[in-house]
């Protein structure tokens, strides 16, 4: 729990300190990212193979927060790349821990639905040769979700769907600070939300 509370505090000081310190922002940021990669590393010596690749998902999580610390739509490319990629990695994760997906359609449907409205409301706001790219990351995050949810097929465990619930909640404020409404409030809500997410996901390892 200490690990928890001290990312959870990085993340809440990268969020408050004032848009015009960008430099102290990105670094309470991005040691809070390190404390959730220090975290992992701190309770599992020898991780099994759902481990190693929630830990492949955390350095490309690393890594997009590096880049979308940074402004420009060169930084954000980068970071929707290394975000994609940690989805996609998350998702191997939750296959190799629960192959019997019990839970699936019912899942399915109701974030199949979230993703095509999420997409509905984003993409007008969404310059034209990131349109497709954006419907692309939505889709990667919704099969993301479905299938953390497919894993309370066989071991039941509510921080892993609770997680990445939370994590797709993070993505929207990403999503409504570049494209819908920039704001002080979307890192306010997303920043925390995102370093609550991950630190779940390393417990259930």
């Amino acid at each position: 729990m200490i690990w928890i509370a001290i990312i959870i505090a990085l993340a809440v000081a990268a969020a408050l300190v004032d848009e015009g310190h960008t430099g102290a922002a990105r670094s309470f940021k991005m040691a809070a990212s390190t404390g959730v990669v220090l975290m992992f590393w701190s309770g599992n010596p020898a991780p099994s193979p759902y481990g190693w690749a929630i830990l492949a998902a955390l350095i490309a999580s690393w890594i997009g927060d590096l880049a979308l610390s940074f402004p420009g739509r060169g930084a954000f490319i980068a970071g929707l790349l290394s975000f994609a990629g940690a989805h996609v990695l998350y998702s191997v994760a939750f296959v190799v821990r629960s192959p019997v997906v019990v839970v699936l359609v019912p899942a399915l449907v109701v974030v199949g639905f979230m993703g095509w409205r999420t997409c509905e409301w984003l993409v007008p706001h969404a310059p034209g040769e990131l349109k497709v790219p954006l419907v692309g990351y939505v889709a990667i995050i919704s099969i993301m979700v479905v299938l953390a949810f497919a894993t309370q097929g066989t071991m039941l465990d509510a921080r892993i769907p609770f997680g990445a619930v939370v994590f797709a909640g993070s993505d929207v404020f990403v999503a409504r600070q570049r494209f819908v409404s920039p704001g002080h409030l979307n890192r306010v809500i997303g920043l925390p939300m995102y370093f609550t997410a991950q630190p779940l996901f390393v417990a259930s390892v």
